[in-house]
């Protein structure tokens, strides 16, 4: 199911060169706390302007965050997303997305596993992965709309569920900050 997914958000964010495509960048923080760094290329699928001048955007994006949870491990996720954003008249920015992300966590120090003679080999990378859909919710505003400035910044909650978690699954809250760069004019 992932897969089929991660194909159709490839496939969407091919080559429709007729839109706008664009670069977010910010702050990634994990339970808020736990500080990282997120990036993520963003391409038109549909835009619609309605008469009222409001923007509305259907768009899909590939993402790579990245976090560290001191003392306790560094987390990687990889997030194909399908998003929605309205822009209206005077800039203001909702958005809506859904991803089914991949997380890979490595543990922060050195691990080592039993051998059968009785010894201890140190495990290289050693972590996990898991299945995290996610849902975010953000607001912004996009500055190019009133004061031509191609540039828009954003804040942005992601809930979270991580699949596998030991025997169960682990809600995770993610806070993101940053900025939406345009890489291409419509």
């Amino acid at each position: 199911m992932k897969c089929k997914f991660l194909w159709f958000v490839l496939f969407c964010t091919g080559p429709q060169f007729l839109y706008a495509q664009s670069l977010r960048l910010g702050y990634f923080g994990e339970t808020v706390s736990h500080y990282g760094l997120r990036v993520a290329y963003e391409k038109p699928v549909a835009v619609s302007v309605s008469a009222r001048h409001a923007k509305r955007m259907l768009y899909g994006s590939l993402g790579v965050a990245g976090y560290q949870h001191p003392q306790n491990h560094i987390g990687l996720i990889v997030s194909p997303e399908i998003g929605f954003r309205r822009t209206g008249k005077k800039g203001a920015l909702f958005e809506l997305s859904l991803s089914p992300a991949y997380f890979r966590y490595f543990l922060d120090g050195k691990t080592y596993e039993a051998t059968t003679d009785g010894d201890f080999d140190r495990v290289r990378f050693a972590g996990g992965n898991a299945f995290m859909p996610t849902l975010s919710l953000g607001v912004g505003h996009d500055l190019s709309v009133r004061r031509k400035v191609p540039l828009a910044w954003y804040v942005r909650l992601d809930l979270m569920q991580q699949r596998p978690y030991n025997t169960s699954n682990l809600i995770r809250f993610a806070l993101e900050a940053g900025t939406l760069i345009p890489l291409k004019k419509q």
